[in-house]
């Protein structure tokens, strides 16, 4: 498997990125999202409220850090995990074709987000696209990591 085919392997089998934006306070703030990987490139998209603080931290720097991990049970799993990260922008999206592709690619992977109260027009879309990835993967050799500029 080479590189590039490792970086899409682990967006389809993990559920959740974990996004790092700068507060209005200047502070790292951490928290998880719901993805879905853009089946064009090794771009992702996400998807939240409008009135929230990530919102009000990208409008003010859309710079981003992301990791697409998982935890292991014993050291059989984690001697073999591989994880993404990476540091790049998260862009608003404006052009409603985008933004409808986003919403299906998210849909697709979380069906159950149908059911997110209120209606789409209440949400922002975002697609982050990273300079570089980092693919940390034990399988190779623990804490083995190989970067991928984008």
């Amino acid at each position: 498997m080479d590189l590039k085919e490792k970086i899409i392997n682990i967006m389809d089998t993990h559920g959740l990125v974990r996004i790092a934006t700068i507060s209005l306070e200047g502070l790292p703030k951490v928290r998880s999202v719901d993805f879905a990987r853009d089946k064009e490139n090794l771009d992702f998209y996400f998807m939240t409220f409008k009135n929230t603080d990530k919102v009000k931290e990208l409008e003010a720097n859309n710079n981003v850090y992301i990791t697409i991990d998982k935890d292991a049970k014993d050291m059989l799993e984690l001697s073999q995990i591989k994880y993404r990260k990476g540091n790049g922008k998260a862009m608003l999206l404006d052009n409603p074709e985008e933004i409808k592709k986003a919403m299906g690619l998210i849909l697709e992977k979380y069906p159950y987000l149908k059911d997110l109260p209120g209606d789409p027009s209440m949400m922002n879309f975002y697609k982050v696209k990273l300079d570089k990835i980092y693919i940390t993967d034990n399988s190779v050799k623990f804490g083995h990591v190989d970067i991928y500029e984008n």
